[in-house]
Parts: structure tokens; C-alpha cells; sequence
């Protein structure tokens, strides 16, 4: 379909450091306290919490917690402001009855205090785009609001071209939408303005609003919209062999070299493509020392999972693929404000709401030697899968606890 290939306009990556939760209900108790590592002081209201899920607590005056979990291997983080962020990584299996966490006290820099006290005009234009390119711009990332923008540190001056944020405390996001609130740990985000490609990093916990029933079905069928089509949703089909049944295709990457003449007359060719896969613009992408490598079509070969994933003899599943590939998602055509974005990026007018050909693709290559999938949709390690056209362009709006349990699949 994508016959003279370039790419999506909309680079990301997320990396969350998602872990497994187990789709069995037997119920365990992670159970702890949090203490300061240098006075063994408690550590009172921490948030305590289980990564991209809906389990957690905060801690009590003796810096105690309980979070009743089902069977899995989970990412554990507790943060509290001016303390560093403490991650565990455990497994049901190996439970301890219970433990006590030592978490150190944050240090801040001169010149980052100097940034934190700054909230001139740049800091809010600032505050604009990391909000766009935090939140997103789908239906539910433009709906979904930062509670509490004064926790970030922005910053577009140390570093060239950059913008750089972080989060002085937990990042509170109201997603009325999706019927959540979560809280979200930015560890990391830069923003290259020359390349236009984002990164951020952190963890992620989502509180159940109070949905009156009138909303209950429209939040419920919301909330099924945003997983699908979603990368956890494609990492649960690929873990449970129904791909097809799930509305997923899987395409060879095929390698094309255009010249330069063909890449700046790329927008002329758009009628005959589907959207493209690399955000840069076409003059950038003509410096790209790596173009080959970038400028890729979809191949007609379709890739099974036989083909992707190779298990174990623990029973491990790993993604070991090693070549990009394209995933197709049929059952849900690309939101509008995607294509309409592609017109502004592009300045040209993008195909009919109708065309067949506006499905959700996304380029997927595997950056390590291995990636391990779980049956929740999770994958390990985060950084070593990219993501590149429309599962990039889906934000923290978007975001869909790996608890959620899609009714299509029940």
C-alpha cells in the first residue's frame, strides 16, 4: 500500500518500564513501609503505587502501605516530593510478607533552582507545547487537563534546541474522557525542536472517577476506543496467537532509496500512500545520513506470529524480530485530528474520512536483541521497541491502565 514510502510525522517514545499483571485474580498483599534512608524516620503520604495500574496506597504515619494485587511480575514506585523516585521490580512468586523501603531525599542543583523559580512568558509558551506533546492531540488528549503545571521544571535554554521537563512532584492529570485521574511520575521529557521528536519517561497511576450512570456506557465504550489499536493491545495479541481476531495485520518493512528530487516532491505522491511514518519534513529528512535506512513502504508479505516471537524453554515469550515492520490496525480507522494534524504538518489536503486506506499504522523495530512480552500487554525493556506513526501519536490521553480488561476479549 505504501508504494513510494516516507514515513509518519509523529515520532515518540514512552517508555513507562510497563510490567505484567497477571489476568488470574488470586489475590496477594505487597505490604511495606517507607522510611528515609538517612534519619530510618517514616515517611508519611507517600504514594505508593503499582506501575500503570489502578493499585495503590498512600502510607500512614508510620510509613506502612498495603496494596492487595493479583498474581504477576510488577514494577513497584513510591514518590514523595523531595525525594528521589524508588522503583522495585517483583514478582507474586517471590513475595516477602513484607519491606521496608529506604528512599533518599532529592538534591537539586543551583542552576535547576534558578529554572524552578522562573515563570516568565517563556515558561508558559513553554508549558503550551509540553502540554500538546504530553497530553496529545487526540479527542481524549485535548479533553484531558494538567491539574498542577506549577510541579514542572521547563526548560528550552541549556540545551540547543531543546525543551527539557520534570516533574518536582507527582504530575496530577484529570482524563474526563476515559473517567480517570492519574498520577504520573515524569522522571524525563525533551522535546527537539530541529527534529521534532519527543521522549519522555516515568510511571503512571490511574484513580477510578466517580462516573454517574448516566456516563458509565459512554466512558465504558471510551475506554475500549483508547485500547485498541493501542501497543498494549497489539503485545496482548501477539502473547495470545489471535491477531487476526484481535484486527491486527502484520507487514514486512520493504527498503526504499529516493532521491533527493523524490523526497522534496514527496507531498505530491501523498494521494498514493498512507500516512506517512517519520515526522521530519521532507528538506530535514534529505540531511538524514540515515535516510535508507528510515524510508520504508509496506511490503505485501504478512508476518505471523512464528515469525516475530520465539519462546523460551522457562516458557518466556520474546519479540526477536529483527528487521522494522509494519502494524495494521483494521478495525478502527485513524482519528480525524491525526489526519488533520498530517494537513497542518504538511500543508497539504489529506484523503476523504471514507478512503478504505485510513487505517492505524504504526512502525514497530526492535531496538535490542530481545524484548519479553507479557500476557497483559506488556513488554521489557520499554527502550528497546520504537514506536513510529500512529501508537506514537497517541499520548498520555490515551494511556489505558494494564488492568484494564477490553469486553471484546472477555
Amino acid at each position: 500500500m505504501l508504494h513510494k514510502s516516507f514515513s509518519i510525522p509523529f515520532y515518540c517514545l514512552l517508555f513507562l518500564s510497563f510490567f505484567c499483571l497477571s489476568s488470574t485474580y488470586a489475590q496477594y498483599v505487597m505490604k511495606g513501609r517507607v522510611v528515609d534512608a538517612e534519619t530510618f524516620q517514616p515517611v508519611e503520604f507517600a504514594t505508593v503505587f503499582i506501575n500503570n495500574s489502578t493499585f495503590g496506597d498512600i502510607t500512614d504515619g508510620s510509613g506502612v502501605f498495603e496494596i492487595p494485587i493479583p498474581a504477576g511480575n510488577y514494577e513497584l514506585v513510591i514518590s514523595f516530593m523531595g525525594y528521589q523516585t524508588f522503583k522495585f521490580p517483583f514478582s507474586t512468586q517471590d513475595l516477602r510478607e513484607s519491606y521496608e523501603f529506604r528512599i533518599l531525599q532529592e538534591t537539586i542543583d543551583l542552576e535547576e533552582a534558578k529554572v524552578i523559580e522562573r515563570r516568565d512568558k517563556e515558561w508558559y509558551k513553554n508549558l503550551k507545547i509540553f502540554e500538546e506533546l504530553f497530553l496529545g492531540n487526540s479527542i481524549n488528549g485535548q479533553k484531558s487537563k494538567l491539574l498542577n503545571p506549577e510541579v514542572l521544571i521547563l526548560d528550552s535554554e541549556s540545551y540547543e534546541n531543546k525543551l527539557i521537563a520534570r516533574g518536582r512532584d507527582i504530575l496530577e492529570i484529570q482524563n474526563p474522557n476515559l473517567g480517570y485521574t492519574i498520577k504520573f511520575v515524569l522522571e524525563s521529557f525533551v522535546y527537539d525542536f530541529e527534529t521534532t521528536v519527543t521522549q519522555y519517561a516515568g510511571q503512571a497511576y490511574f484513580f477510578e472517577e466517580n462516573i454517574p450512570r448516566r456516563r458509565k456506557a459512554k466512558v465504558e465504550e471510551q475506554r475500549k476506543r483508547a485500547f485498541e489499536g493501542s501497543i498494549a493491545h497489539f503485545i496482548r495479541a501477539l502473547y495470545h496467537d489471535n491477531l487476526e481476531e484481535e484486527g491486527f495485520t502484520v507487514k514486512k518493512g520493504k527498503l526504499n532509496k529516493p532521491t533527493y528530487d523524490v523526497i522534496v516532491g514527496a507531498g505530491t505522491l501523498l494521494n498514493d500512500t498512507i500516512p506517512l511514518l517519520i515526522r521530519d519534513r521532507p528538506q530535514q529528512q534529505s540531511k538524514n545520513e540515515n535516510l535508507q535506512n528510515e524510508a520504508l513502504g509496506i511490503a505485501d508479505d504478512t508476518l505471523k506470529r512464528g515469525d516475530l516471537v520465539e519462546q523460551a524453554r522457562n516458557g518466556f515469550l520474546f519479540l526477536t524480530y529483527a528487521d522494522p515492520f509494519f502494524v495494521i490496525f483494521e478495525k478502527e480507522p485513524e482519528e480525524f485530528n491525526y489526519r488533520r494534524q498530517l494537513e497542518r504538518n504538511l500543508n497539504y489536503t489529506y484523503w476523504d474520512m471514507t478512503d478504505p486506506r485510513s487505517l492505524q499504522v504504526t512502525k514497530l523495530i526492535l531496538t535490542g536483541n530481545a524484548l519479553r512480552l507479557f500476557e497483559d500487554g506488556n513488554y521489557f525493556h520499554p527502550f528497546d521497541l520504537y514506536l513510529n506513526g500512529y501508537m506514537a501519536w497517541e499520548k498520555v490521553g490515551d494511556l489505558m491502565p494494564f488492568d484494564y480488561k477490553n469486553p471484546r476479549s472477555q
